[in-house]
């Protein structure tokens, strides 16, 4: 009878030890609402906090780009769904600040949708592997120009033709400080 208790017990701290574990692992590790595992893009006219980092992603292909995950130092992924990123669109991304080591993993378009199979395979997801970039202050930071269904898969400076229509018609993202490339490139 003690024998048995015992191992309740132990079962039940393995499984409180584990609860917390996961818990611990699916909470962001800044503090900061806008580091949660699936963010919402900003919208445009919407309100942008001052103290988070914006990530910009542009679509340079024929095809609507409508999910994003980007991959960092820590866990988990961030993954940015329901978008419609649409040809010569852009989209913001609010990530915490102190975020380090982010890129941009894949992708899937309207076209080519991504799914898990049972046995943990994924398919549809188009890898693009940006450099790795570090959040260390607010402002808005230029991830990439994704090339959906072309040979050239990304370019990570924009032009300055797209900073231009950037400017004009997100103009609450304008107001933002850049901070990985400047309006004149």
């Amino acid at each position: 009878m003690r024998l048995e208790r015992g191992g309740r017990d132990y079962m039940r701290g393995l499984l409180l030890v584990a609860v917390v574990a996961c818990g611990l692992a699916g909470c962001n590790t800044t503090g900061d609402v806008a580091s949660t595992m699936y963010p919402e893009a900003v919208r445009a006219g919407g309100a942008v906090k001052s103290d988070t980092a914006i990530v910009l992603v542009a679509n340079g292909g024929s095809e609507t780009i409508n999910y994003l995950q980007f991959v960092h130092n820590g866990f988990p992924a961030i993954n940015a769904r329901g978008i419609s990123l649409a040809p010569d669109g852009f989209v913001a991304i609010p990530v915490a600040v102190g975020t380090t080591g982010l890129e941009l993993q894949n992708y899937t378009t309207t076209g080519r949708p991504g799914t898990y199979l049972p046995n943990g395979a994924s398919m549809g997801f188009v890898p693009v592997h940006t450099p790795k970039i570090d959040l260390h202050a607010p402002g808005l930071y230029y991830v990439a120009t994704v090339f959906p269904g072309q040979q050239r898969s990304f370019e990570t400076r924009p032009t300055a033709v797209q900073l231009a229509k950037l400017r004009k018609e997100r103009p609450e993202l304008a107001a933002l400080k850049p901070v990985n490339f400047t309006w004149s490139n």
